[in-house]
């Protein structure tokens, strides 16, 4: 195995190559890029053969193939160690073994006693450059090129190696670097660098001292080493020795500096000038720009594929529930459900017994969004396994759920939950109330009785238990369980919809058929909360209602809510989680 690296780019240009051939050069669909533009887009072939010869060949390069400094025309034999040149980026090829010597590059705190420094303002610095410069074709064409880029699906590599080659071009830098700056700390991460050939210094720096020039004055800064500059002398210096002049200047976007756009060169006959400075200046404000829309661009695909996960989650959180209640003579089932984000921690089951008793379940989980939903699966998948045993009890059931949930979570991670089993032979309901808000039994006559907790929540305590109680249910009761999105709906005025208005409106309602009654419980809780832009509803919803009658179980799908508050989607399903949420089960009894 061979290897072909630039010392010239760092680490952004070093692969390992097997026997094979391979194309080089500057378009994107070639098998080896190299971000410059003195390369051509296919601008030469790299031929390996499995017994180990090498052969290069130029493809009509239009600034040539260099081994060893010499031009090549058509193919060649290379051979490990030898220095390979496109266009003007050096590579060197050796075998994969071989250590390649890369550039040295820091923050140095390192002496130089005689330097002169220049500065302006970056205000100034960008100010339209003078009309000899926009007449001047390649200074014009390099600053189009560079505008280009604020528009090109480039990569972060892409742009900083293009704009570094264009800019060492215009004002005859050996080396330039980028630099991105932490906020408020001197500290600098070095993201890209480039050397004109492969000959350059291995040791590449820039002092704090004018480190804090830039980023905290907002200077752009032109200094060399022609005479001595007290304003430095008893400072860290600016380069290292061998730097005869060189430029940094902010990347600056609206006010915000992200970092250092620098350039050096230790020819002798080569010194930078007010003109260069602000050349340098103009290139670093397009990299600010080009930089600021990499972020926007990068935070926008990253929202959109947490987005994309949380709907398949919704979409497989959805999946669990189920898709149809069951269907009990005397007796009406309805749920609904909304969450507060895509995804929640309400959750509902319910489920015929093998004895033919209906088990139904709703629980509330600590927190909301994904890791929520997670706990709720998690509790879900726990009880269905429990609730195959011909012997089902609640008050077990909830002690061995709970004791795997403080098993399996982080502390702090717990559930409310009212779970029972309806018999529907001698209309008894069997429950237990971790904990949670208490559910309403409206008797036929209008009377409210609250099912007060009987246990705490689980996954607090490993061996906290839970009692289970029985209430009997006559002809014209109902029973509403509900979690706390409902009382807890708030107006802009910070007042809660409240447990007594819930109250309220479960006795006046309680002649209505669970479907009519969800509707109208919805319509009722976002009529509170209104259409102003700061409505909230801060938790997931779901409520469960039953209703006892002589008539088969009422069962409602699909019928949709009003949004109350934005992001929420509001949705009512029987058996069906939508994006916002709550549950209602329902029974009548003649």
């Amino acid at each position: 195995m061979y290897r072909l690296s630039s010392p010239q780019y760092g680490n952004r240009h070093d692969w390992q190559l097997q026997p094979g051939a391979y194309i080089i050069g500057r378009d994107a669909q070639v098998d080896l890029v190299v971000h410059d533009v003195t390369v051509s887009r296919r601008h030469a072939q790299l031929a390996i053969a499995a017994h180990g010869k090498i052969r290069l060949t130029d493809l009509g390069s239009l600034n040539g193939t260099l081994v060893n400094d010499r031009k090549i025309t058509g193919s060649v034999d290379v051979k490990v160690g030898d220095a390979i040149t496109f266009g003007t980026v050096g590579f060197m090829i050796s075998s994969s073994e071989t250590a390649i010597p890369k550039p040295e590059v820091a923050v140095t705190d390192g002496v130089e006693s005689h330097t002169s420094m220049s500065s302006l303002p970056i205000d100034e610095a960008l100010q339209p450059l003078a009309l000899k410069d926009y007449t001047n074709p390649r200074i014009f064409k390099a600053i189009s090129d560079m505008a280009k880029m604020l528009i090109l699906p480039q990569s972060a590599d892409e742009m900083f190696c293009e704009s570094l080659a264009l800019l060492q071009e215009i004002v005859h830098a050996e080396r330039a670097a980028v630099f991105l700056a932490r906020e408020g700390s001197e500290t600098l991460t070095l993201v890209t660098f480039r050397l004109s050939d492969q000959k350059g210094s291995d040791s590449f720096a820039i002092s704090r001292s004018i480190v804090r020039e830039v980023l905290d004055k907002k200077m752009a800064v032109l200094f060399s080493d022609l005479i001595s500059d007290e304003r430095f002398a008893k400072q860290e210096s600016i380069v290292v020795s061998g730097i005869r002049s060189a430029m940094a200047v902010p990347l600056i976007n609206e006010q915000k500096v992200l970092g250092i756009l620098y350039t050096d060169t230790a020819d002798p006959w080569q010194r930078f000038n007010e003109e260069s400075l602000k050349i340098t200046a103009t290139f670093g404000n397009i990299l600010a720009a080009k930089i600021i829309n990499q972020g926007l661009l990068k935070e926008r695909q990253e929202k959109e594929a947490l987005e994309s996960e949380l709907r398949i989650a919704s979409q497989i959180q959805e999946e669990l529930m189920p898709k149809v209640l069951p269907v009990v003579s005397g007796y009406a089932f309805h749920a609904f459900q909304m969450q507060c984000k895509m995804v929640g921690g309400d959750l509902y089951d319910a489920a015929l017994l093998r004895d033919g008793r209906v088990l139904f379940l709703l629980a509330d989980v600590s927190g909301k969004g994904m890791g929520a939903a997670l706990l709720a699966s998690n509790i879900l998948s726990a009880f269905r396994m429990l609730r195959g045993n011909s012997d089902f009890d609640v008050a077990d059931a909830t002690t061995r759920v709970n004791a795997q949930l403080h098993g399996s979570s982080r502390s702090g991670d717990f559930a409310t939950l009212f779970l029972a089993v309806l018999d529907a032979n001698d209309h008894t309901l069997t429950y237990v109330n971790a904990g949670h808000n208490s559910p309403l039994l409206v008797r036929n006559d209008g009377t409210i009785e609250c099912i007060e907790a009987t246990g705490m929540p689980i996954g607090v305590f490993d061996a906290a238990g839970c009692e289970s109680r029985t209430a009997t249910l006559a002809a014209g009761d109902r029973l509403l369980v509900f979690t706390d999105g409902i009382p807890e709906a708030m107006y802009a005025t910070e007042d809660f919809y409240s447990d007594e208005r819930l109250e309220k409106f479960t006795v006046d309602h309680r002649t209505e058929p669970p479907d009519v009654f969800a509707t109208a419980l919805i319509a009722d809780v976002s009529n509170f909360v209104g259409d102003a832009p700061d409505k909230q509803i801060a938790h997931d919803v779901a409520t469960v209602a039953e209703e006892c009658r002589d008539r088969l179980a009422e069962q409602w799908l699909g019928h949709t809510l009003p949004n109350w508050s934005d992001p929420c989607r509001v949705s009512v399903t029987v058996g069906q989680i939508g994006a916002g949420g709550a549950t209602s089960f329902a029974f009548d009894r003649g």
